[in-house]
């Protein structure tokens, strides 16, 4: 009988990986209520997200031992294949011969029974020479599409590309952020110290812990009394600046956050800034503001409220209304990659043109929500250009009433290094440990520029 945690893995990639769907949803459908055991949980996500983050080596390797080409190979065979050489060159822990093994059994599970013999040569092939190949260009090794890697490569430099690269794929650690419901982030460790979590304290934020390996992060201690979320150091850039700024006109402050969901950015401020901030939180559907109201009532906060809106659209009872706008737009998610690798699966170049209208449709739309002497944070996770810089310069120069503002003030040191042209934020992952990140601060005044 067929391993069924191998047979859950080969599902979900070949959902991702064939017919284009979201890994998360994905692996969210698969991982039923019938999975309790932590281990089987565990191999199911580890196995899915490595074959599909290295799908690209995967098939150089099957390339390199089978006589029919990657792209005619039956679609569950091309999948078996894939997964069963990333166990046999990436998972120690698994025998060679297992991983052969149930191959064969999930050729012959799926109706492809007389290609049994096919699947158990080509594997018994990889499983002996496989860690002596050599690739012959840094695309294979990193698993990057082409045209991807030449972006990345035009725009940030070969050192800096190979380092993100490197990050990507190496980077399994979940960060977290305390709340103000945790005691402080000592008391946090010292619960984790009583539970076996590993953690790390070596942040930017003196806020956030990275976990390390953690499993199912809502059966850990403090989930679900609202004493931590996760979320990266990056996303946490845009609020930290805004709290920063309200503690310096020491004021109460309206705020909207435009593109909201899963609601990291509102929370964080709303923890951070309590009584002098209320934060108007929206975004485009109620799927999307019932993730927000999850985390809302998990936290116990009282100043966010929520409603469906697109940001697309303007809503003419909120313009000149707000002290700050956070828009974190829509992106192509190229900063993102070790958390879904999924992205590099269906991210080109005319769906990032494509995203660049809309961004600039948002920017235009949420900037007539700001109050004279208020701010605008525009941030994405991504690392592209055309969806960062180039629509800040756009929307200067058709709007000389914003400017933009140094950030170097408001946020720590170790960030600094991060800021460009005393203008913007850009993190690019691997040189410090996070996601990559683009914010921009803009404030509006009669004058332009700051």
């Amino acid at each position: 009988m067929v391993n069924n945690v191998r047979l859950t893995a080969l599902e979900i990639i070949h959902d991702v990986l064939e017919n284009n769907s979201f890994y998360k949803a994905s692996l969210d459908r698969h991982l039923t209520a019938a999975y309790t055991d932590s281990r089987d949980r565990s191999f199911i996500s580890v196995v899915s997200l490595g074959t599909i983050e290295r799908y690209i080596e995967m098939d150089y390797i099957i390339g390199c031992y089978s006589k029919a080409p990657v792209e005619r190979l039956k679609p569950y065979i091309r999948n078996i294949l894939r997964m069963s050489i990333y166990q046999l060159k990436y998972m120690d822990q698994v025998p060679d011969s297992a991983a052969v093994n149930e191959a064969v059994k999930l050729a012959i599970k799926k109706g492809y029974g007389g290609l049994r013999g096919y699947v158990n040569g080509v594997l018994r092939n990889v499983a002996r020479t496989v860690n002596d190949m050599d690739y012959p260009k840094t695309g294979i090794k990193y698993s990057m599409p082409d045209w991807l890697e030449e972006h990345y490569v035009n725009e940030l430099g070969h050192d800096a590309y190979v380092k993100m690269a490197e990050y990507f794929l190496s980077n399994r650690d979940v960060t977290i952020r305390c709340t103000k419901l945790s005691g402080g982030r000592d008391e946090l460790c010292r619960i984790f110290d009583e539970n076996g979590i590993r953690y790390d304290k070596d942040t930017v934020f003196d806020y956030a812990l990275r976990l390390i390996a953690p499993g199912n992060i809502h059966r850990i201690p403090g989930y679900n009394e609202g004493k931590f979320v996760v979320q990266d150091e990056s996303s946490m850039i845009p609020a930290h600046i805004i709290h920063r700024l309200i503690m310096e006109r020491s004021d109460s402050a309206n705020v909207i956050d435009v593109c909201a969901a899963p609601g990291g950015k509102s929370l964080q401020l709303s923890d951070m800034a309590g009584e002098f901030v209320h934060i108007d939180a929206r975004d485009i559907s109620e799927g999307k503001i019932s993730l927000i109201d999850e985390n809302i009532r998990r936290l116990g906060i009282e100043n966010i409220t929520t409603r469906v809106h697109d940001a697309c659209e303007i809503s003419r009872e909120s313009m000149d209304g707000y002290d700050f706008v956070i828009a974190d737009v829509l992106c192509s998610g190229l900063g993102v990659l070790a958390k879904k690798p999924d992205i590099k699966c269906r991210v080109s170049k005319d769906g990032m043109e494509k995203i660049v209208l809309i961004q600039k449709r948002i920017t235009e739309t949420v900037s007539a929500y700001v109050k004279s002497g208020g701010y605008m944070v525009y941030s994405t996770c991504t690392l592209n250009v055309m969806e960062n810089e180039d629509i800040i310069r756009d929307f200067l120069d058709v709007h000389p009433e914003f400017g933009l503002v140094d950030p170097s003030a408001y946020v720590p040191e170790e960030l600094k290094v991060c800021i460009k042209d005393k203008a913007y934020i850009k993190v690019v992952p691997g040189r410090i440990k996070a996601d990559g990140f683009f914010v921009a601060l803009l404030k509006k005044n009669e004058r332009g520029m700051v």
